[in-house]
């Protein structure tokens, strides 16, 4: 004689952030002496014992599903699930627990790099992409912490102290997929450039997903355009297109080559400073020779000879005098 509950958790481990829910199935078995009332299932954060949520059940549901919406859900960690009820008879009455835990784990976020196509140099923009569906969340319970320095570090110190580097920070809402563009007027422009980013949550401030620190310069390198005239008549306009968030400051280097292959480097033109500020040259048309020739434009960080060119772009250029 009595009473006897039953709690049944179909899976001990669920995904935070993503629109799955988690159903619950109890059972409530008395007898008719035994009253059986103020039933509740919480859901309880294991750490701290605090209510995350709590559903309230009928005095006559002696057996159902009950549901935790996704929402629930922000945050990795220990919880359990616990059904209270009070139970009373003739002569007595008192409370009975019943407990079954769950473990929350992040979704996996993919972070990927790119060049921002419409403001080349200055601006960075990073993706951020999961195979989860993610829960409709009504407040912001993401955001990014984009970390630049000019000196390579390790990613832990990145994360423990928070005086190294140039950051930003961006809250995010919740998508499968994104790109989020980092503009790089705000940190400023290095010679030298390494990237990290933290996806982070705001409700408990722990790393989702993070990358880096990724060398800008070896990931992306410089590029050269070289726009002209099909007839060279007044100039040339050579554009350095640098890695993302740094600088374009260097010296351009004119070689002429000859058709034939050459039996010794070419040597030099013309070479040019390239101010950090700027990102293109204009050589005048007189600096070629008449005919059809080809030309290589080199970009390179140091004006030493022995120095490698970080871009190259070799065109024929056409003049008539």
């Amino acid at each position: 004689l009595g009473a006897m509950e039953y709690l049944l958790l179909e899976q001990p481990t669920h995904v935070a952030l993503s629109n799955s829910t988690i159903s619950l199935e109890f059972h409530h078995y008395y007898d008719g002496n035994v009253t059986l009332k103020n039933v509740s299932i919480l859901l309880l954060e294991a750490g701290t014992n605090q209510t995350v949520a709590k559903k309230q059940l009928s005095q006559n549901q002696y057996q159902d599903i009950v549901v935790f919406e996704c929402y629930h859900f922000k945050s990795v960690g220990s919880y359990w699930f616990r059904m209270v009820s009070e139970i009373s008879n003739s002569s007595s009455t008192w409370w009975n627990e019943e407990s079954l835990p769950l473990v929350v784990k992040w979704p996996e976020f993919h972070i990927d790099l790119r060049r921002t196509p419409e403001r080349l140099g200055n601006s960075l923009q990073l993706g951020l992409f999961t195979s989860e569906y993610l829960c409709p969340m009504n407040k912001t319970v993401i955001s990014l912490d984009v970390i630049l320095t000019s000196s390579l570090y390790d990613l832990g110190k990145l994360i423990s102290d928070e005086t190294v580097g140039l950051r930003t920070y961006k809250e995010l809402s919740l998508s499968r997929s994104q790109w989020v563009t980092v503009d790089c007027h705000v940190v400023g422009q290095l010679q030298l450039a390494y990237v990290a980013a933290l996806l982070k949550s705001t409700t408990k401030h722990s790393i989702i997903a993070s990358t880096g620190p990724v060398d800008l310069m070896h990931r992306f390198g410089y590029k050269i355009l070289v726009t002209q005239e099909t007839m060279c008549e007044s100039s040339v306009v050579v554009s350095v297109i640098p890695p993302p968030c740094t600088s374009a400051g260097g010296h351009i280097v004119v070689f002429k080559e000859p058709l034939e292959p050459p039996s010794q480097k070419a040597p030099r033109i013309q070479e040019r400073i390239l101010n950090p500020e700027d990102n293109q040259i204009e050589f005048n048309c007189t600096l070629f020779d008449e005919g059809t020739n080809k030309y290589c434009f080199e970009f390179r960080r140091s004006s030493r000879t022995d120095s490698l060119p970080q871009a190259k772009e070799c065109v024929l250029i056409l003049r008539n005098i």
